[in-house]
């Protein structure tokens, strides 16, 4: 079943869709995360960064699986060009602020999916625990860099 009777699209191709563009975040913060770890002023919180990105990299393969199996393909379309920041500090900021993002959408594509495609949605709830991990760690970086911190 392709459409339904009213012209929108079916399930299948919804959830395909929304799959897209949270892939298409997953590529862009994981670039961002990499644009950021080159201007760091502190030696360890670059391969930290670094890290990261590879980690939203893998999620983003993860989507594309999925994609494929979906609709044949993971719409090579290029994300979004990464935030930036006018400061380390900033920078730090951003990225956590577009974890949160993508960890919640994550969690919310599962719950809204889970009946119609359950290993998808249980593949998409991991992904969530495991960005919020990664907000965490970005989090902890952020009060390395904070100028008012103890």
């Amino acid at each position: 079943m392709g459409a339904t009777t009213d012209g929108s699209a079916g399930p299948r191709a919804r959830f395909a869709g929304e799959l897209r563009a949270a892939f298409l975040d997953a590529r862009r913060i994981a670039a961002q995360l990499r644009s950021h770890a080159e201007r760091v002023p502190y030696p360890r919180i670059g391969p930290a960064l670094i890290g990261l990105a590879d980690r939203a990299d893998a999620q983003a393969a993860r989507i594309a699986a999925e994609l494929r199996t979906l609709a044949g393909n993971a719409d090579p379309a290029d994300p979004a060009s990464p935030r930036d920041g006018r400061n380390h500090w900033e920078r730090l900021s951003i990225d956590v602020a577009d974890l949160e993002t993508l960890k919640r959408r994550w969690v919310e594509l599962a719950l809204r999916w889970d009946v119609d495609f359950p290993a998808a949605a249980a593949t998409l709830a991991e992904l969530g625990r495991a960005t919020a991990a990664m907000s965490a760690a970005v989090r902890d970086l952020l009060a390395l860099a904070d100028p008012h911190a103890a």
